[in-house]
């Protein structure tokens, strides 16, 4: 739910490869049952924003701000 992604081709019967931002290092083929019509907030609320990654050590790096679930 991060926004809308363009569905750059189908693969075969439910695989779909997707657009995705070059900083995101994952693959981009998902199974249609993760993929949802991308509708627009009826509050007008912006897309969710993901910053962009510090890099160190040439990998990217985040600070943790807070753990919600510390069951792990």
């Amino acid at each position: 739910m991060f926004g809308h992604f363009v569905v750059k081709r189908k693969l075969w019967s439910r695989p779909y490869e997707v657009e995705l931002l070059e900083r995101w290092d994952i693959h981009p083929v998902f199974h249609v049952s993760l993929l949802e019509p991308y509708r627009e907030d009826p509050g007008g609320r912006p897309e969710k924003i993901i910053p962009a990654p510090d890099i160190l050590d040439n990998e990217p790096s985040y600070v943790v701000a807070e753990v919600v679930d510390s069951r792990w």
